[in-house]
């Protein structure tokens, strides 16, 4: 009997081989004695294309954010994202407009994880925990979903008004305890002396009317004591229009031994009218990665907005008004809108 036997195709699959690693991107079906042999290629899938007239999604802010956290005394909490953490600065969340469901969604999702927990960072230090719960709480539809959440502090600590949620891995490690802001020893008396010595020296007329708008003790993070404080010449705080030619001043400044209250930061402006109207008012702060940023509310005509100066990493020795000014100022008011009108939450 006469067997008859087959003879693997080897020209057919050697040409099939150099082809397929000639052309890339392409899968071919060997013969070889009887049997297939499929070569494919390993690239990753080519990204479906959007369908035509269709927009891809939105893309969610890029790492960690930074919430504003508006607190009452039963340690309920109220916490709106305000901006992206980059290292030892600040970055807008880049949000959509409008908000639509589909990223709202999404965005609860990653930032707003019933049961994931933040530290509670008030005066520069942590004072406690922050667990996210159910639910977002409400928000205007130009901002991003506000997050409910219980506020944890050790026994008897004081409960801040406002305070700020941060990711643990970015938190001061020790645990300290927030202090109330009233004016205390000098700095009702310093405040008025001081104020007239920086209008003069920006060369605003009649220093000497400045009215006092606010005033705080501030936690220095240090063995210094600090203050800020708001003063405004023919204007008001809540006024929508200045009284003719108005001017404001803000500041923040160390009791430095024998030196008296040298100010670190400051901001003058000077209008005639509601649209040019600038005044600012002090809200906390926090370090990130060493830099330290002061929080405070920019005042406008047509309303409020959180906005942010740094300091570097050594701002513990410096007291130089030049190492400050505004780095980061809020997209939308969200915050100011949801939180610092009313300081706590809702």
């Amino acid at each position: 009997m006469t067997r008859s036997l087959r003879r693997p195709a080897v020209p057919w699959c050697a040409l099939a081989l150099l082809t397929a690693l000639a052309l890339g991107p392409a899968a071919c079906d060997v013969e070889w004695g009887g049997g297939w042999i499929t070569l494919e290629d390993p690239s990753p899938p080519t990204p479906e294309a959007v369908v035509e007239g269709e927009a891809p999604p939105a893309p969610l802010p890029d790492g960690p954010l930074l919430y504003m956290v508006g607190l009452r005394e039963d340690g309920r909490a109220t916490l709106a994202p305000i901006a992206r953490i980059t290292g030892d600065s600040l970055a807008s969340l880049e949000l959509p407009s409008p908000i639509d469901e589909e990223y709202r969604a999404r965005f609860e999702a990653a930032f707003l994880r019933p049961g994931a927990e933040l530290a509670l960072v008030a005066g520069g230090a942590r004072v406690g925990s922050l667990i996210i719960e159910t639910g977002p709480a409400a928000a205007p539809a130009d901002c991003p979903s506000a997050g409910v959440a219980q506020a944890v502090l050790p026994p008897g600590a004081y409960m801040p008004s406002l305070g700020f949620g941060v990711p643990l891995d970015m938190a001061p490690v020790e645990l300290g305890r927030a202090t109330p802001r009233e004016p205390v020893g000098r700095m009702a008396t310093y405040g008025p002396i001081l104020a007239e010595q920086l209008l003069r020296a920006d060369g605003v007329a009649r220093p000497f009317l400045a009215q006092r708008a606010a005033l705080e003790a501030v936690p220095s993070g240090d063995s210094l004591r600090s203050m800020a404080a708001t003063y405004l010449i023919n204007d008001t705080l809540a006024a929508a229009a200045p009284r003719g030619e108005a001017a404001s001043l803000f500041f923040l400044a160390r009791d430095e031994v024998g030196r008296g209250f040298v100010p670190v930061w400051r901001e003058v402006r000077s209008y005639r009218t509601a649209e040019e109207k600038q005044a600012f008012a002090y809200v906390d702060w926090l370090e990130l990665a060493g830099a330290r940023f002061d929080f405070v509310r920019l005042i406008e005509s047509e309303g409020e907005r959180l906005s942010a100066s740094r300091a570097p990493s050594d701002w513990r020795e410096r007291t130089s008004l030049a190492e400050r000014e505004l780095v980061w100022t809020e997209d939308a008011g969200c915050a100011a809108r949801g939180l610092l009108s009313s300081g706590e939450a809702p």
